[in-house]
C-alpha cells in the first residue's frame, strides 16, 4: 500500500513546526532530499511561500496582501459595521417587552383551525388516499 502526498502538504505541516523543530528536522534529513536553492528567510518561511500563502499570524490564520482594488467599497463596509455594533447593543427592558407585545399582538392575529375543519382535512386526506389505491 503506497500513500501520494503534495510537496505544498507537507511544505505547509513543516511550516507548522517552531524555528527548533525546523531546524531539527533539516539536520535529519539526508542531504540528497534537501532541495538545492532553499533561501530562508528570518523567520523560517521562504519568500516564496509567503507570497504565495500569507504571513501566518495564529490560529491558523493569515495576512494577505493582495493588489488591485478591494471587493467592498469601504461606504459598505462601513455600513456591515454599523449594522454589527446595532445588532450587538443591549436592548433595554422598556424595548424588551414592546418587542413582546407585538410578537403576541401577531400570534393572536393568526387564524386558528376548529377541530372540525381539521376533521374535514383529515377525512379529505383519506379519501384522497383510497383513490389513489384504487387506481394502482
Amino acid at each position: 500500500m503506497s500513500a501520494t502526498v503534495g510537496y505544498d502538504y507537507v511544505f505547509d505541516l513543516v511550516s507548522q513546526l517552531s524555528l527548533e523543530e525546523q531546524s531539527r528536522l533539516l539536520r535529519e534529513l539526508p542531504n540528497d532530499s534537501l532541495p538545492k536553492s532553499r533561501e530562508k528567510s528570518e523567520s523560517g518561511l521562504t519568500d516564496e511561500y509567503i507570497k504565495k500563502h500569507g504571513v501566518p499570524v495564529g490560529s491558523g490564520f493569515v495576512v494577505v496582501t493582495v493588489p488591485g482594488e478591494p471587493i467592498i467599497s469601504p461606504k459598505r463596509l462601513e455600513e456591515i459595521k454599523r449594522t454589527c455594533e446595532h445588532r450587538q447593543r443591549k436592548r433595554s427592558p422598556e424595548e424588551l417587552e414592546k418587542n413582546r407585545q407585538e410578537l403576541l399582538e401577531i400570534l393572536l392575529n393568526c387564524p386558528v383551525m376548529t377541530d372540525e375543519e381539521l376533521q374535514g382535512i383529515i377525512d379529505a386526506r383519506k379519501e384522497i388516499n383510497e383513490c389513489r389505491l384504487a387506481y394502482l
